[in-house]
């Protein structure tokens, strides 16, 4: 399955809003499940994708 075109600028995003106690998807934790839930990616790619 190839990465959507926006799959980086959605982490980064979910990123933010985690960070900044503002999560829409999530429980806001600061794990991997919880970013891929917040950014509605495949935790996959975060773990496999985008690692650095």
């Amino acid at each position: 399955m190839s990465p959507a075109p926006d799959e980086r600028e959605r982490i980064s995003a979910a990123m933010d809003r985690i960070l900044g106690g503002t999560p829409q998807r999530s429980n806001g934790a600061l794990t991997v499940v919880a970013l891929a839930m917040e950014a509605g990616v495949p935790r996959n790619a975060l773990t496999q994708r985008h690692t650095a």
